[in-house]
């Protein structure tokens, strides 16, 4: 009997490598999310290696952003629903990797006011009308990695959004002010985690 024992003790400590190599061998490397909080990933649940791309691609329902890895084919990244900041979610890697739903380019989309303004109106608006300029600057450059960039954040009646931001560089984000709907800077102090609050956001 004490060899019966001893035989089985030799086979299970034979046996426990075998598993989990082949479990290690089987999910793969885990790629790190950038955006997460979390930095080694290890949130993430394992990949099916059997997908193709599986440590290069999200799947559908996986959180994404712009400075994460990109969504499988036939998925995009978008944010969540009613975000109020939609851009922000998306830097921030708040975003959903979900199908691509096309739209049909004859469908009108719903108006966020009472009264939609005019494109008269729009197009003669401060925002709107450096926008224009500057869009039709950009149109013959070549865009180099060092370079700022400013296009003014306008809103759907073609004034100054609250909130203004260079381009950003990387990871790095661009710098912001605070402006009234005029375009004229307003006073306004970072926080400590470095945002900036600009009343009404």
């Amino acid at each position: 009997m004490p060899i019966l024992s001893n035989l089985t003790a030799v086979v299970l400590l034979l046996i426990a490598p075998c598993g989990s190599w082949a479990g290690a061998n089987r999910w793969g490397p885990f790629k790190v999310c950038p955006s997460c909080k979390d930095p080694t990933g290890a949130g993430r649940p394992p990949r099916d290696p059997n997908v193709a791309g599986s440590t290069t691609v999200l799947a559908h329902g996986e959180p994404c952003g712009v400075y994460t890895l990109s969504c499988a084919k036939g998925l995009r990244c978008v944010p969540p629903p009613r975000e109020h900041s939609p851009l922000q979610a998306l830097l921030q890697g708040r975003g959903i990797c979900a199908k691509h739903i096309r739209t049909n380019p004859t469908e009108k989309p719903y108006p966020t006011g009472p009264h939609p303004p005019h494109l008269g109106e729009i197009e003669k608006a401060p925002c709107r009308k450096l926008l224009n300029s500057v869009l039709r600057g950009l149109e013959l450059t070549i865009f180099q990695s060092d370079r700022d960039i400013y296009i003014p954040n306008c809103d759907t009646r073609g004034f100054y959004r609250k909130k203004q931001c260079r381009s950003s560089k990387g990871m790095q984000r661009g710098h912001c002010w605070c402006v009234d709907e005029l375009g004229a800077p307003v006073p306004s102090r970072a926080r400590e985690d470095g945002t900036l609050p600009c009343d009404g956001e």
